[in-house]
């Protein structure tokens, strides 16, 4: 419904009941979280001082490493996408704070032309001067215009605030992305360093092998062993040969990864011919879980979307009150007829408006089921990721820890087999040895060295998993 009266009484109308009611009567509060925070990770290091992962891969000392991340960080496509969604948010949130203000405009029209008067002037008189004219109009309309629906319910102000979350929460995803495109350069390059200490290892055992064949050949040419043993070891150097290629082609998938992840062509995959200069850090020491979970971008995204469904379901509990708006037009105006005196002035109209919902169909009211659904969904989405979050930082710890007892087992058997390498060599010189149980031993040492690198990466990549499931590879300052 609508009406009209003076404007000082309209205004003062709707002032008072704006005051009147400061707030929506429905009170909605958050639902409580159903999972239960852990005191601390049984798997983290003890340590009164937390480590600082902002840029943790500088830690390693690897100037290589830190150059390729940088350039990922500034040049990625997925980095661009998540700063112009960024962007998008921002202005989505001015958009929904403008419902918060007058909306004022400006109106203006011009008119003019002839007008047909069924030939006031004498067809004679016409006849006899052909330049007369039928009687000319014209006219022109001004003024301004002001629309404004006082929030008095905080409709507006939680959809706003639902807006200023949902920026938040896109900011988080850029902060996800700057997270995850330093773990991924790290992963390749570790990966492809491992990768290329096994071929020189390989390298190593293809070389030994053939030195055992043309060994065994020689034997053979002597009687003192038979054709099966020469295709043992035939076989044996197939078989790593066979693997080179493979392990060549795995190297140049992470290259072509790392030029992709620098927004580069794989054609400029970057040149790992240098020797790697990385040095595995300890494992970080992280806070409280709380704190790890107040630093990952994922939960934080998921608290912001629940935040907006929450704002969301208050703004939509407001359609069912009613709804109140100021509209005002003054202007001035003119309006002229040849031969008629022209018609001019001024004047004002203020109207408040009011609209009470009374019968819908209950659409109101299951969209605000709609609301109070999607709400719940958001917890429980929320809750899932605090989940997975716990989840991987313990797996990321202990996968660290297995990686490091693994290391040094291996390290203790490789330094018994190079002592084993030495004896043998000396047996053999002594004559107590055949140059078969030299080569044979230090294959056996070749293929622990093979292990022991295949440890070493997966340790570097434990703790590459290990610093982005703590939180770390962004900065805390606002993206621009």
């Amino acid at each position: 419904m609508s009406f009209s009266a003076p404007p000082s009484r309209l205004l003062l109308t709707t002032l008072l009941c704006s005051g009147a009611v400061a707030c929506s009567p429905f009170k909605t509060e958050m639902p409580p979280s159903q999972v239960t925070l852990p005191v601390q990770f049984t798997a983290a290091p003890a340590s009164t001082e937390a480590t600082d992962l902002t840029t943790w891969w500088t830690a390693w000392q690897d100037p290589l490493l830190t150059r390729l991340i940088q350039q990922a960080l500034a040049a990625n496509p997925e980095i661009r996408v998540a700063q112009a969604r960024v962007q998008e948010s921002r202005a989505y949130t001015t958009m929904t704070k403008s419902a918060l203000y007058p909306t004022l405009g400006a109106t203006a029209g011009m008119m003019g032309g002839g007008m047909d008067w069924r030939h006031p002037v004498p067809p004679l008189l016409k006849m006899a001067e052909p330049n007369i004219q039928d009687p000319a109009t014209d006219g022109h309309l001004a003024g301004i215009t002001m629309a404004w629906e006082p929030d008095i319910w905080g409709g507006n102000r939680a959809r706003a605030r639902g807006a200023k979350q949902m920026a938040l929460a896109s900011e988080d995803i850029l902060h996800g992305t700057h997270m995850a495109i330093a773990a991924d350069v790290a992963a390749n390059y570790v990966t492809a360093r491992g990768l290329q200490k096994r071929i020189a290892l390989l390298d190593q055992s293809v070389s030994t092998l053939q030195s055992l064949l043309h060994y065994a050949s020689a034997r053979f040419d002597a009687g003192q062993t038979t054709q099966a043993d020469l295709e043992t070891i035939r076989g044996q150097i197939a078989a790593a040969q066979a693997q080179r290629p493979l392990l060549v082609a795995a190297v140049d998938a992470c290259r072509h990864r790392l030029a992709i992840l620098s927004g580069l062509p794989p054609e400029q995959a970057p040149d790992l011919s240098a020797p790697a200069q990385y040095r595995v850090p300890a494992p970080p020491v992280t806070e409280l879980p709380s704190t790890v979970l107040e630093r990952r971008p994922d939960v934080r995204l998921e608290k912001h979307l629940l935040d907006a469904s929450l704002q969301r379901l208050i703004s939509t509990k407001t359609d069912l009150l009613p709804r109140f708006g100021l509209e005002f037009f003054g202007g001035d105006g003119r309006l002229r007829f040849d031969g008629i005196p022209g018609v001019s002035g001024s004047g004002g109209l203020m109207a408040v408006n009011a609209y009470l919902p009374l019968f819908n169909a209950g659409r109101i009211q299951a969209k605000i089921h709609a609301s109070d659904a999607q709400l719940h969904q958001a917890l429980a989405t929320y809750d899932q990721t605090v989940l997975t979050a716990l989840a991987e930082v313990e797996d990321a710890y202990e996968n660290r820890s297995s990686a490091d007892q693994s290391i040094t087992s291996l390290t203790a058997e490789v330094s018994a087999l190079s002592q084993a390498a030495m004896q043998a060599r000396g047996l053999y010189e002594g004559g107590r040895f055949t140059m078969q149980d030299v080569l044979t031993t230090r294959i056996k040492k070749i293929a622990a060295q093979d292990d022991l690198a295949t440890a070493q990466t997966r340790q570097a990549l434990a703790t590459v998993q290990l610093a982005r499931a703590l939180g770390g590879g962004w900065s805390n300052q606002p993206p621009s």
